[in-house]
């Protein structure tokens, strides 16, 4: 294999890759989702429960349960639409919240968020609008957290699917890929001083930055070894 070949694989397979949650390989009739599961506690000031999503919009004739699917049969919800909700790591290391998808249970709601560390806001969302109709994407990419708060506009549910977040001591982690409470007041759009804001609605994926940087050498490889060879 040429050295330049060799570099360009390299380059795309040393990637950073992230580990999502997707509630799958959970008990999903109206079941608490267990503290530890993917090295984080769930039921700190709300319960966090996890769902058939088909089967709970049938019972519930709340249609955001089955909208919000994006991958297997499960999703996580929020039993009591409780706010805000705090998910906090059970391991002693830091992660990296990347991204969720979000859909409300029944009608349109308003969802921020708050990064923490050791009990104290580091970043603050702005508000997305989520709906029943289908999931939107909430990409955050806040690196150095031990913990996530979701502030909901209204006391409804929310639903959740494919938690993805980097990190070490991810016990009961479904695929590839403990603090205080604290954190902000009410969650609302405006930068709370402790970190970058995480916008509002609208937000894309977004490449993480070892994936970039490694994208960037491999084609510049690659247009060196074009450039020797027409020369």
């Amino acid at each position: 294999m040429k050295p330049i070949l060799l570099a360009v694989l390299l380059a795309f397979g040393g990637s950073a890759s992230a580990t999502v949650l997707t509630f799958d390989h959970l008990p999903n009739e109206f079941d608490e989702i267990p503290d530890g599961y993917g090295g984080f506690n769930w039921n700190i000031d709300t319960t966090v429960g996890v769902v058939s999503g088909a089967n709970a919009s049938a019972t519930s004739g709340s249609p955001g349960y089955a909208n919000g699917v994006v991958s297997g049969a499960n999703v996580a919800f929020n039993f009591g639409g409780d706010s805000p909700t705090t998910i906090l790591r059970t391991v002693d290391d830091l992660f990296t919240f990347n991204s969720a998808f979000f859909t409300s249970s029944l009608g349109v709601q308003q969802l921020s968020f708050v990064g923490l560390l050791n009990g104290a806001e580091a970043f603050r969302s702005g508000t997305y609008t989520i709906g029943d109709t289908g999931p939107t994407q909430i990409t955050l990419n806040w690196a150095g957290i031990d913990g996530l708060q979701i502030y909901s506009s209204l006391p409804t549910q929310w639903v959740l699917d494919d938690f993805s977040f980097e990190g070490a001591g991810t016990d009961g982690g479904d695929d590839d890929g403990g603090g205080d409470d604290g954190g902000g007041d009410d969650g609302g759009g405006d930068d709370g001083g402790g970190g970058d804001d995480g916008g509002g609605n609208g937000g894309t994926p977004v490449p993480e930055p070892l994936s970039l940087g490694l994208m960037g050498l491999g084609l510049a490889a690659l247009g060196a070894a074009r450039r020797r060879k027409q020369g």
